[in-house]
């Protein structure tokens, strides 16, 4: 599931009983309901961390995950009260001798302390583009999900986005702590405020968003410079894209973000935004973010080809195997054809590397409008390689890679 995607605390004793998960970001909520099948195929976006979060939970002791929220909540409680008799000003913890007041992206004002020296990130997409501005080596913590580049694995984790560690943050005497609206929750950024940590929260909702959210990232760290020229290079390569495809009838396309219930993209989503670059267009037209979607709705849709994130290729064969034996699924033409077309978690994660996704995707969708230039893609270190779908005898879709794991 995307990254922005926020669950809670809700959890039902059976696992075949339906679960509520609720969504909070720092201004709004919503309801997201998770039905929780033992035979279940999981084609979210699988290794984003919130689909990790929820699979744990779903499948994981459930009688007992009453009692481990309710430990939860005692712990934080205690934190907080800890927390007044330990808190300190920041510039006796850091050195920083001044501040800069600025407002965020959620339109919070911010004081922070200049230099930044240390860094921590609550989230995956968040630390993905402080290491593409370069300041990486700035980064102090970030989350137990941050695996991409490698270097993220190495840095101190803190734990979940949705429940990070409070004390353990602290413990690095951070000048700045990154966050983003859609994934962490309101009390972790009290509980650090009132530590008297400067957080900073970004909320890209579009590709050009996500582009103007480096840039604005890179001027507060001090790395203006690289994130001008980084930006520059992926508005370029987005104009390549949209000239390639200029004139092509966008390709209706379903994008599974979760497969029991069916979870797709809906309208004001960058993830939404992602596809139309690379000419596809949703078939779910909805003004929620992430719909849940009737099976039978999608029959009638009718998509040509149905979308997959994922990097690990052994799950994506078990599971489109699994997929093209359901009764429901195989009314699709897409599922009988397999018109599959899977994709790196590049996708799903609002940072740098959406652009290598939306790439991704164009190609898969359009080989004849890139057939001719095999280095198109900016990152030279990934060759072209094919994702083998399990019981296929088509060609599969092929495209480049250009990164990990996020």
């Amino acid at each position: 599931m995307p990254a922005h995607l926020m669950p809670a605390q809700a959890a039902y004793p059976s696992p075949l009983a339906d679960m509520t998960l609720q969504r909070h970001s720092l201004f709004h909520g919503a309801a997201i309901f998770i039905k929780d099948t033992s035979g279940r195929i999981h084609l979210a976006l699988t290794r984003a961390f919130l689909v990790r979060w929820m699979v744990a939970l779903a499948i994981g002791d459930l009688p007992f995950a009453g009692l481990r929220v309710g430990l939860l909540m005692i712990a934080s409680l205690a934190l907080c009260g800890a927390a007044k008799l330990q808190a300190m000003p920041r510039d006796d913890l850091t050195g920083s001798a001044s501040r800069i007041e600025v407002k965020d992206e959620t339109g919070r004002t911010v004081q922070i302390p200049q230099p930044v020296r240390r860094i921590v990130s609550l989230a995956p997409s968040v630390t993905e583009t402080l290491f593409a501005l370069g300041v990486g080596d700035r980064l102090v913590g970030d989350t137990d999900f941050c695996d991409y580049p490698p270097e993220a694995k190495r840095k101190a984790h803190i734990g979940g986005p949705v429940n990070p560690n409070i004390e353990a943050i602290a413990a690095l005497h951070p000048d700045l702590v990154v966050a983003t609206r859609e994934i962490n929750r309101p009390d972790s950024v009290h509980s650090l405020e009132r530590l008297g940590i400067a957080v900073y929260a970004t909320d890209p909702q579009t590709v050009e968003q996500v582009l103007t959210s480096t840039e604005l990232l890179g001027e507060l760290l001090g790395a203006g410079d690289a994130g001008r020229l980084l930006v520059a290079s992926l508005r370029q390569r987005l104009g390549e894209v949209g000239r390639r495809l200029a004139g092509l009838p966008a390709k209706n396309v379903l994008m599974v973000v979760w497969l029991d219930p069916v979870i797709s993209v809906g309208r004001n989503t960058f993830l939404d935004d992602a596809l139309r670059r690379a000419g596809a267009r949703s078939v779910i037209d909805s003004p929620q973010s992430w719909p849940t979607i009737d099976l039978e709705q999608v029959v009638h849709l009718q998509p040509e080809y149905l979308i997959i994130s994922n990097d690990n290729l052994k799950q994506v064969q078990r599971e489109l195997a699994e997929l093209h034996e359901r009764p429901g699924w195989r009314r699709l033409g897409a599922v009988r054809n397999r018109r599959f077309i899977v994709l790196s978690e590049a996708i799903s994660h609002p940072s740098p590397r959406l652009v290598d996704g939306i790439e991704q995707l164009a190609r898969a969708l359009y080989p004849s409008a890139f057939a001719a230039d095999a280095a198109f893609v900016g990152d030279h270190r990934w060759n072209r390689r094919k994702f083998a779908i399990a019981r296929i005898s088509q060609p599969c879709f092929s495209f480049t890679q250009t990164g990990g794991c996020p």
